[in-house]
């Protein structure tokens, strides 16, 4: 789990001097493969121009076994992450070569390693966004050094081999190997590279000229629904070919689903990489085939945006991200997919919202100082700020102007690099307007704004003013142009659109004066803005009386989200959050709508509602899931609410509640695996006799990665003092094969109802987090903290450990900032807290 050849890492003002000294790039990279090595061998030749000066090559980890430069065999200046070049070494034209070896990677970064539990299988792919392709290869590794790659690699010969290129000539060389050559690409940047190999299962297709194949592990090959990938793949590559005005960019297009994958996937050249948790082992929600058809469309479009045509610096990483999921979307909604856009407020929107309100807030086109902090930028913001941002410019612009400065911006900058200044040029052209003054409130600028209304009716009942009102957060005083939809509700339920813009502290709306005074107000109908939406009393009250006559799916669930916002804002008891989603959501018949209500109930039990009534609000919730699964249609509506019920699952009873759901299903609900050990996981957190039969019932049933990983997490729930220090003693010593497992491990370790036995250990977490983030590699240290973060705590001890922890002096930025955000996601919660009690005492 440690990083032996510690961190490293590339400042902003090192790339653009390197810039200004190398072009013309190009790398011959030959990696050879065993199997069942532990390392892998490489010989990478840089070819590229040099303008004079001291230079660089980053290179981490491994050995170097013979280094050359223009021919000349030379003693490598390396100190474990970069060889420095002197400049008298270098002319005008130059070819370094360096013949090295390297342990494989057991933490999704580099060429990570893994072995299929079911059935012996071994898999290697690479992952280098945004900093890690010198892991495999020594390289120039940023994103503005764009190149050719010609790449070769020896592997057994029953292994499927796949890299940007197509195969140009695959040769025999005896001793059970075979050597694939393939054909150099055109320029890209280092991290777009992809290297996989393994005996994967292959299908493939094709999309007029353009070859296009699947990869999935052996075991996973029964369940690969190769033809909605396909399709789903066609139906993009039209619409961005069309969109985009430049057809698919690349000779080929593979996907490869990889297991044990940090991120959903990752747009490399030619061969996308996706995490084969969507090759659906049990049979899938139309809810996970959209999310999976998003992912599909999102790397699609990358291959325009991203690869195509590249930021320079990982400040412009927005563009990247934020473009593809609204042309994702976007896609989805060309192409029929239903709900698209209640689906983007869900995964989009609300996590950008939640994210826009941290103390660690930052503008979406972001200044980046190093490759450090670009990890800590992919977030809700460069994603789903980004994106809404996008959203509403194509609103306010039109689709056909975005779509006319997108076909400019391709074919001016196709293979090469781009800045915010570039596509905004380009849309300029497209819509003929100005966006410098929209670019420098929306996108150089952090937090978001609220939106509220102010308004009254005279003696008859008839509106006589109306008023839109914008406020900013005092340390982000920045007012926002917004073009919204205002709705305006009558007591049936009927709804009255009026359009309307705000770009100060109020604005008049007199298109809705004149007519009868609404019964409830909502003034971002559609969705279009981002903004906060702040719901006057009278709206409260008729939302939680009549929510259900909103005939909209999206208005209804916009005002859940306000609600939910609320809860959060400690202006919404969350007892009576919890109590409307006990009364009203049964009813409710979209889907969207539960997934999206029924998510925010763990974290209203866990953090907002008083301690004291955490198991009660639990109880409460699970017997109203309960009811409600068992009024709702057949299929994903049942499944929508048992998963709902197994996540509040903290008490005997419920668990074993859940427990004869699984066992003997009622008809309708399709019990797959992962219920069953989330059953086995509860079991085993509450030390239920049986719980140990069930959980090896489930490990016999299910002898996969996911089982096994399973198996590792009830494992480390169980109540028993010895558990945990053997699970504290393997996370902290490496002792754990791979960085999922230990995750695994991790998320079993703290259980609210288990603090006697786990709570001495939170002293002891806080204290090692500055050593551990400075040893661990950063995607381990990330995770660690995202997966073992005791959060069962929330309380003002748990505070104070948190305000030790800033205070200290040798607290890397990266920590620091999860820190930052840890402490203010206490007070929230705090805040929530003490509002809910203080109305609970004067109801």
């Amino acid at each position: 789990m440690t990083d032996t050849t510690g961190r490293d890492r590339l400042e902003r003002s090192e790339a653009e001097r390197r810039a200004e000294q190398i072009s013309d790039v190009s790398y011959v990279v030959d990696l050879e493969f065993d199997a069942g090595a532990k390392s892998f061998r490489g010989d990478t030749t840089i070819s590229f121009h040099h303008t004079g000066g001291d230079t660089f090559v980053e290179w981490l980890g491994g050995q170097i076994v013979a280094f050359q430069v223009n021919g000349r065999n030379v003693e490598p200046d390396w100190d474990g992450a970069r060889i420095r070049i002197p400049g008298d070494l270098l002319g005008a034209e130059n070819e370094v070569r360096v013949v090295y070896e390297r342990l494989y990677d057991r933490t999704g970064e580099g060429i990570h390693h893994f072995i299929d539990p079911e059935d012996g299988g071994e898999y290697l792919y690479t992952q280098f966004e945004p900093y890690s392709a010198h892991r495999v290869f020594p390289c120039f590794d940023q994103p503005d050094l764009k190149a050719r790659y010609a790449v070769s690699v020896t592997a057994p010969s029953d292994w499927e081999v796949v890299s940007a290129g197509r195969v140009a000539e695959t040769t025999e060389i005896g001793d059970g190997h075979v050597r694939h050559v393939f054909a150099e690409t055109a320029p890209f940047s280092t991290y777009l590279l992809a290297v996989c190999a393994g005996p994967f299962h292959v299908v493939r297709d094709r999309h007029g000229d353009i070859p296009l194949a699947i990869y999935c592990r052996r075991s996973l090959a029964d369940h690969l629904d190769e033809e909605r990938l396909f399709e789903v793949t066609k139906a993009g590559m039209d619409f961005f070919g069309d969109f985009f005005g430049t057809p698919y960019p690349f000779g080929k297009y593979d996907q490869i689903f990889v297991p044990e994958f940090n991120w959903g996937g990752m747009e490399n050249v030619g061969a996308v990489t996706y995490t084969d948790a969507v090759v659906f082992r049990d049979p899938p929600t139309e809810d996970e085939l959209m999310r999976r058809d998003e992912y599909f469309l999102h790397e699609l479009a990358h291959m325009w945006f991203g690869d195509l045509v590249t930021m320079r610096w990982w400040s412009d990483l927005w563009l990247n991200e934020s473009f593809a999921s609204y042309m994702a979307y976007l896609a989805m909604d060309h192409v029929g997919r239903p709900s698209v856009w209640q689906d983007f407020l869900t995964r989009m929107k609300l996590w950008a919202y939640r994210e826009d309100q941290r103390p660690t807030t930052h503008p979406i086109a972001d200044e980046v100082a190093s490759t450090d902090e670009t990890f800590l930028n992919f977030d809700g913001i460069s994603y789903g700020k980004g994106a809404s941002a996008l959203k509403q410019l194509v609103r306010a612009i039109g689709e056909d102007a975005f779509r006319s400065g997108m076909h400019t911006y391709f074919a001016r900058h196709a293979f090469g690099n781009a800045t915010l200044a570039d596509f905004l040029a380009a849309l300029q052209e497209g819509s003929g307007t100005d966006l410098v003054h929209w670019a420098a409130r929306w996108l150089k600028t952090a937090s978001l704004n609220t939106i509220g209304v102010d308004w009254e009716a005279d003696d008859t009942g008839t509106v006589r003013r109306f008023e839109l009102t914008q406020r900013a957060p005092d340390d982000h005083p920045v007012l926002r142009p917004h073009a919204l939809d205002v709705a305006l509700v009558d007591a049936t339920g009927e709804v009255r659109s009026v359009p309307a813009h705000i770009d100060g502290v109020r604005q008049r709306v007199r298109e809705a004066e004149g007519g009868p005074a609404p019964a409830f107000v909502y003034p971002n109908l559609g969705d279009h803005g981002y903004v906060k939406v702040e719901l006057g009393e009278p709206s409260v009250r008729w939302a939680r009386e009549h929510l259900g006559l909103l005939t909209e799916p999206l208005l209804r669930q916009q005002v859940w989200a306000s609600l939910w916002d609320m809860v959060r804002d400690a202006r919404f008891a969350s007892p009576d959050y919890l109590a409307l989603v006990r009364s009203a959501l049964a009813a409710e018949t979209d889907l969207s709508i539960v997934r999206l209500v029924t998510g925010t109930v763990g974290g209203a039990v866990s953090r907002y509602v008083p301690a004291a009534s955490i198991d009660d609000e639990a109880r409460a919730f699970v017997a109203s899931a309960a009811d409600a699964m068992g009024e709702a249609d057949a299929g994903d509506p049942k499944v929508t609410w048992f998963r709902a019920l197994l996540g509040l699952v903290v008490h005997p009873d419920d668990a074993r509640l859940a427990a004869r759901l699984v066992d003997d299903p009622p008809a309708g609900l399709p019990v797959d695996q992962d219920m069953r050990w989330s059953v086995a996981s509860a079991w085993a957190s509450l030390g239920l006799e049986g719980a140990d039969d069930r959980v090896a019932a489930e490990r016999r049933r299910d002898p996969t990665d996911r089982g096994e990983r399973s198996l590792t997490t009830a494992r480390a729930a169980r109540p028993d003092p010895d558990v945990k220090a053997e699970v504290w003693e393997r996370l902290h010593e490496g002792g754990y094969p791979s960085l999922h497992l230990a995750m695994a491990a991790a998320r079993g370790f703290w259980r609210r109802t288990q603090r006697e036995i786990v709570d001495p250990y939170v002293p002891r977490f806080f204290e090692g987090l500055p050593a551990l983030f400075d040893d661990w590699e950063f995607e381990a240290a990330r995770a660690y903290w995202g997966s073992f973060f005791p959060r069962h705590r929330i309380d003002e001890e748990m505070a104070g450990h948190v305000r030790v922890l800033l205070e200290r002096d040798d607290v890397s930025g990266p920590l620091r900032r999860l820190g930052r955000e840890a402490a203010d996601d206490i007070a929230r919660a705090l805040r929530a807290r003490g509002f809910a009690a203080a109305e609970a005492s004067t109801a």
